[in-house]
């Protein structure tokens, strides 16, 4: 399986508007979707991570996500062989994504796909855009810049859509940061007002303090951090694979939504075993419910 194209027709998987009766879609169209969505970074496995490298910890970190049994699945540096393993590992999911084009697609080319629950979501349309491109359409960068994936999703038990972007932003903080905020904001404008949205990933800026955030949440997006009534783990999310420090908060793993969406709670999991963490990187677990618009 290469991760050059995607792996979905979503034309194929469009659900019939005419299947449902008039009262059943009547009764839908009034059920919240309840969704619990997780953006984890789990470390590239080219990495030279000695006793923490992939082989090491692949099997902990995907114990660590089918306990968490999260709905939509936000991944970020993801190579073709940690896809692959995961694929195997949890069968209960299907993704989406490409990768970033870097030698040839091979090698250290991350992607950053949408693992999604098949039973309960359906894909009817889906895209990746890089960013950094100029205007025009006509990329200057695009073999080297960052990339955004994303997919509106029919969730079958309600009958509601949601559109999900995930992505993994520049290392440095500064004006490609803020572009590529910018970039993700402009495709969100495109769809239908009031649509509901899920921004997540590794954004490699501190949430609240940082330029970075202030642009992301600029136009309507919501921290669901912030949102949460009840919120559990420390507010740091990147950890060198070692235990979070003491009254530090340093959010550079966020999930943003947008539209009637209630953000019941949302934890970061701290979750080792015998010392070994399942990344340089904590998740993020945000239980949504999503409001018929």
């Amino acid at each position: 399986m290469t991760l050059s194209r995607v792996l979905l027709l979503a034309s194929a998987l469009v659900v019939p508007t005419g299947v449902l009766s008039a009262q059943s879609a009547g009764s839908l169209a009034v059920t919240p979707m309840e969704l619990d969505v997780m953006t984890f970074n789990i470390r590239t496995s080219a990495g030279r991570d000695g006793d923490d490298a992939w082989p090491f910890r692949k099997e902990l970190l995907a114990e660590m996500i089918g306990r968490s049994d999260p709905d939509i699945l936000g991944l970020q540096e993801v190579l073709a062989e940690q896809i692959a393993f995961l694929e195997d590992a949890l069968p209960q999911y299907r993704w989406l994504g490409v990768d970033r084009g870097l030698n040839g697609g091979s090698g250290l080319s991350e992607a950053t796909p949408i693992f999604y629950r098949y039973e309960e979501l359906v894909p009817i349309e889906s895209g990746t855009f890089w960013l950094g491109n100029p205007p025009d359409g006509r990329s200057r960068r695009r073999r080297g810049s960052r990339i955004v994936t994303w997919a509106q999703f029919h969730h079958m038990a309600t009958g509601q859509r949601i559109y999900v972007y995930n992505t993994h932003f520049t290392l440095r903080e500064g004006q490609r940061q803020l572009e590529s905020a910018t970039l993700i904001n402009e495709h969100i404008a495109s769809h239908a007002p009031g649509s509901a949205v899920i921004v997540m990933g590794d954004f490699n800026a501190v949430a609240k303090s940082s330029d970075t955030w202030r642009i992301a949440t600029s136009q309507g997006l919501r921290d669901a951090w912030d949102l949460a009534p009840d919120r559990h783990g420390p507010a740091e999310t990147s950890n060198g694979f070692r235990a979070p420090p003491e009254e530090r908060d340093r959010r550079i793993d966020w999930i943003l939504v947008g539209g009637s969406i209630e953000v019941p709670s949302i934890s970061t999991i701290v979750h080792s075993v015998e010392g070994r963490f399942p990344s340089d990187h904590y998740p993020v677990l945000a239980t949504l419910r999503v409001r018929p618009s």
